[in-house]
């Protein structure tokens, strides 16, 4: 009888320890699964974030290329200035023919300050520079050379007078591009207008034009023009710098665009 009796509470003690250790391996299971869950969470918490942030930087990046065609002019020390007290970079495309005496000095003072110069044309007449594939050609080696020999530099970009699109062009204008190309020179037109060089504009409305479209793209290039007739460029440029700065653009030079803005591309 003793021994049945002990036998029957040896089985309830296993039985009782055999229930403890089940009960704790399903704590210790129960606790890791909530612990691998808690990680998981923190863990897709965290590459959220990251991948918020990494929409968040792209989004931020937005750039606007100033560019002013025509110069150097008497007004180009003034366009300077201003450029200068917004620390903003632009990029100017450069008549050759006015690549003489004080005007050389006033383009070298355009590089020092940190922009960018580009060839524009050497006369800016379209009956003399758009006759032929051969003439357009001759221009723009006249201009590069002129650019060359005054101030030391060899531009990397071209701009055609009135655009790439312009009828005279029309039937040799790939055969200019690849010309240039070989030369390491490609050519840039814009997105941007702000309308300065037809009709006769005003600071508001230059500024109107520029706000207009400049909203439609991350990496605007907006053309303006540095002439001595459109002093109401000169007028409006501040504003719209500060148009541009108060939306969250910074500004470049057109050689820090990853690809040159061309119509239609």
């Amino acid at each position: 009888m003793k021994w049945k009796k002990y036998d029957a509470i040896k089985g309830k003690v296993q039985s009782l320890f055999g229930g403890i250790i089940c009960l704790s391996v399903m704590f210790l299971l129960v606790q890791g699964m909530l612990f691998m869950n808690s990680d998981v969470r923190e863990t897709a918490s965290v590459s959220d974030k990251n991948v918020t942030e990494s929409k968040e930087v792209v989004k931020e990046k937005k750039v606007a290329y100033l560019t002013f065609d025509d110069g150097p002019s008497i007004l180009t020390t003034e366009y300077l200035k201003i450029l200068k007290e917004e620390e903003v970079q632009a990029t100017f495309f450069l008549i050759g023919q006015q690549l003489e005496g004080d005007m050389v000095e006033v383009a070298r003072q355009t590089i020092k300050d940190g922009h960018e110069v580009g060839m524009h044309t050497y006369c800016h007449v379209a009956e003399e520079i758009y006759s032929s594939e051969e003439t357009y050609c001759q221009d723009l080696e006249k201009t590069k050379v002129c650019i060359e020999e005054k101030l030391n530099i060899t531009p990397k970009f071209f701009r055609f007078p009135w655009g790439s699109s312009n009828s005279y062009v029309k039937g040799y204008k790939s055969e200019v591009v690849e010309y240039m190309k070989k030369e390491g020179i490609d050519y840039v037109d814009w997105n941007v207008s702000g309308e300065d060089s037809v009709g006769y504009p005003s600071a508001d409305s230059i500024l109107r034009n520029v706000q207009r479209d400049y909203k439609k793209y991350d990496e605007p290039v907006i053309l303006l023009h540095d002439s001595a007739t459109c002093r109401e460029t000169l007028y409006a440029l501040r504003g719209i710098i500060r148009e541009l700065k108060a939306d969250g653009y910074s500004f470049g030079t057109l050689s820090e665009r990853e690809e040159p803005c061309h119509f239609g591309e």
